[in-house]
Order: C-alpha cells, then structure tokens, then sequence
C-alpha cells in the first residue's frame, strides 16, 4: 500500500514530468519546422498543451515508478520527415539534441527559481518565516522535482539506442553501414526492447548517477 507521503510525492512529481516531457517534444516540433519539416506542426505538436504529447503507457508508467521511488515514463515520438530537411543527416541530429537540450535548459530554469525562492524567504521577518514554511517547503519540493525530472530526462534520451534522441545524435558521426544498422534496430523493434532489457538490469544506472550529482550540485548552488 501506498502512504500519504507517496501520494504527496506524486503530486509534486507528476505535473513536473508533464511539462518537461511537453516542452521536450514540442522542441523536437519546433526544430523540425524550423529545418524544414512541418509534419509535426501539421499534426498540433508545436504546442506545450500535454494531450498534444502525452502516451498513456508512458505516464501510467511514470506513475508507477515515482510511487516505487524511481520515476521513468515517455511521450509520444514527434514524427519528422527526413525528406523535408533540408539536410536530413544533420538535421536529424539537431531536431533530436533540441529536446534533451530543453530539458537542461528547464533545470537550470527550476535551479534559478530556486535560488529566488531561497532569497526571498531569507528577507523575511522570523515570524513570517515561521508560518510561511510548509508553502516554502512544497515550492522547494517542486523545485527540486524539476531539477532532477529534467536532468532524468536529459540523461535518458542521450543514450545511444533508437528510439532515444542519443541514437539519431550518434548516427551523424557514423559510416553509412552502420547508420543502416541503428535504423534497423528502431524499425524493428529492437532498440527498445534492448533498452527495456537494460533497465530492467539496473546497467543504465551509470546514466541516472551523474544526472543525480549535477542536480544535486546545482540545488547546492541555489540554496
């Protein structure tokens, strides 16, 4: 059974996730229209409204997982068109650092909201301070969830195996065979159920480790 606590948490970190996961993909839609391809827009993923982006395996499974302490969920891929850009090798590499990119730039914006939440309540009078820190302390809560969602999710997606953007950074750099070869693994499948396979063996933990200690260095700085 699940305890107040666990729920509380929930409710910290799930609209957190829903937002850093809307803005990663409507950044994904963004720079795929400005490259070239508006098959995202077409679509009404050039938004930051949540049921424009959210799968609903992947947020019932970010539910789960924060209940159990972890936290790990997706959204819907934007479809892009590589035949639209206007240089599709390249051009699929940036449409893809665009939303861990957004990530990043959400957790220095949590960190900066932070560091403005920990000033303003240092100003005022001890009284004031005293009956206003259960509210602080859930506006920190929320803070920190952003931090640590979006590192999270920054982290994650760089992972060199399709689906994840860091798969589609990779294949910039690599010979046309195995550029070939990272295709077959997101078409068939594969990728992602090696991706399953290796989370479920706890290997990408060493992904989830530096997030946790750049997160944790930033929130020092803001507090």
């Amino acid at each position: 059974m699940f305890g107040l606590e666990d729920l509380l948490r929930l409710a910290i970190w799930l609209p957190v996730f829903i937002l850093a996961v809307s803005v990663h993909e409507a950044a994904h839609a963004w720079a795929a229209w400005r490259l070239g391809d508006p098959t995202a827009t077409v679509q009404g993923r050039l938004t930051l409204n949540p049921l424009a982006h959210l799968d609903p395996l992947g947020t019932i499974m970010f539910v789960i997982s924060a209940l159990a302490g972890v936290g790990f969920g997706w959204a819907k891929p934007v479809p892009v068109n590589p035949y639209n850009l206007r240089n599709p090798n390249r051009d699929l590499a940036l449409v893809a650092a665009a939303g861990p990119a957004s990530n990043v730039l959400q957790a220095f914006f949590w960190t900066a909201l932070l560091a403005f939440l920990a000033s303003l309540f240092g100003i005022f009078p001890g009284a004031i301070r005293y009956a206003m820190e259960p509210i602080f302390d859930f506006l920190v809560k929320i803070c920190f969830a952003g931090v640590f969602v979006n590192l999270g999710l920054a982290a994650f997606n760089m992972i060199p195996l399709p689906p994840l953007d860091g798969s589609r950074i990779l294949r910039l750099f690599l010979p046309e065979n195995l550029r070939l070869g990272i295709d077959r693994l997101e078409m068939t499948g594969l990728g992602f159920i090696l991706l399953i396979v290796l989370l479920w063996l706890g290997v990408l933990s060493i992904v989830w480790k530096p997030a946790f200690l750049l997160g944790q260095w930033l929130i020092g700085l803001a507090m």
